[in-house]
């Protein structure tokens, strides 16, 4: 997972497991549980189609696709690709699908070039072309990634399952 980017809501998780780091040898089960929770907290705000961690709803798409089923979900392959990665104390969650940052971020109007699949041009009603230039305008933030405070609680939650467990 290349680039980190730092989500708030987090702050409570992270000072929790520090404070028993010294307590527990190995955290390495927790992080399993804590990143399969987060991964599944996720995946159910594209079930849902949001809201975002912060309980900002999702924008409504503006445009129409018969293979979407809901917000942010045309083939289902950006909510599949979200995943977990557990390195020492560091837990990582995200995707690798490169447009994924458009979604969680939004993007200012904007345009994007539509080229044939074949070399022959483009065969449009207003004639011949090899590219079509088409504005798709602002793209709104829709965050599926980050901590809701009812996330942030079932984590805290783990954790004192498994200090329990340790004591």
């Amino acid at each position: 997972m290349g680039d980190t980017i730092k989500i708030d809501g987090a702050d409570e998780v992270r000072d929790r497991l520090s404070g028993i780091a010294g307590r527990i040898q190995n955290l390495s089960p927790i992080m399993k549980a804590i990143g399969d929770r987060i991964v599944e907290q996720t995946k159910q705000r594209f079930e849902s189609a949001g809201p975002a961690p912060d309980g900002t709803e999702w924008k409504a798409p503006k445009s129409e696709n018969k293979k979407r089923i809901r917000t942010l979900t045309v083939s289902g392959q950006l909510k599949d690709s979200i995943r977990y990665q557990v390195q020492g104390a560091v837990l990582s969650v995200g995707t690798n699908k490169v447009y994924a940052a458009i979604h969680q971020f939004g993007g200012p109007d904007s345009a994007i070039d539509i080229l044939p699949k074949r070399k022959k041009a483009l065969n449009t009603p207003f004639g011949l072309f090899r590219k079509i230039h088409m504005p798709v305008g602002a793209i709104p933030a829709r965050q599926f990634l980050g901590l809701s405070r009812e996330n942030s609680d079932e984590i805290i939650d783990i954790i004192n399952d498994a200090i329990l467990a340790e004591v």
